[in-house]
């Protein structure tokens, strides 16, 4: 886990919401979202990869694996897969991560399942293609449990603010 998401997630960062200044908490609440962004991006990285892998032990399973261009030409329907239609169902917001947060994350998943073994897909053996699978799958859960505490930490900001704003004591333009 990177410094920055320790720092956030830890119960200390939320202590004494209700006594420090607005701009004070707005800029919290954009580092969470920062920190928010980049986890979800490196996230999709993640289940690509393990889509891939998912994929190639199918495959093989089939006895169509080993082979990448037979892979190659089915990448669309690997990575489409589970893609949902238009709209989120979220509020659009900027997506653009600071690279200071996405590098140690991605540094992460490249310790987890580095892209050369990515790139190796069709030469791995069956069980560095397994231990390749269960490495992505830990990475990414360790992941989404990070998002579920960032959140939390989030939630308890905009419920902070909210209660600001409907009490009269904040704007809702105010930056």
């Amino acid at each position: 886990m990177i410094p920055e998401l320790s720092r956030v997630i830890d119960p200390a960062y939320t202590a004494g919401l209700t006594q420090i200044p607005t701009d004070e908490l707005r800029a919290k609440r954009v580092e969470c979202s920062d920190l928010e962004n980049a986890l979800s991006y490196v996230r999709r990285l993640a289940q690509g990869r393990l889509d891939l892998l998912v994929a190639e032990t199918k495959r093989r399973g089939s006895g169509d694996g080993g082979d990448l261009a037979g892979l190659v030409e089915n990448l669309s329907d690997v990575l489409g897969d589970g893609v949902r239609g238009p709209g989120s169902g979220r509020i659009s917001q900027e997506l653009d991560p600071p690279d200071h947060l996405i590098d140690p994350l991605v540094a992460e998943l490249d310790a987890a399942v580095d892209q050369s073994v990515m790139a190796s897909l069709a030469e791995l053996g069956n069980d560095e293609l397994s231990a390749a699978v269960i490495a992505l799958r830990r990475y990414e859960d360790s992941l989404s449990a990070s998002r579920h505490g960032l959140h939390d930490v989030i939630d308890s900001l905009n419920t902070e603010l909210a209660r600001r704003i409907a009490g009269g004591e904040e704007s809702i333009t105010a930056s």
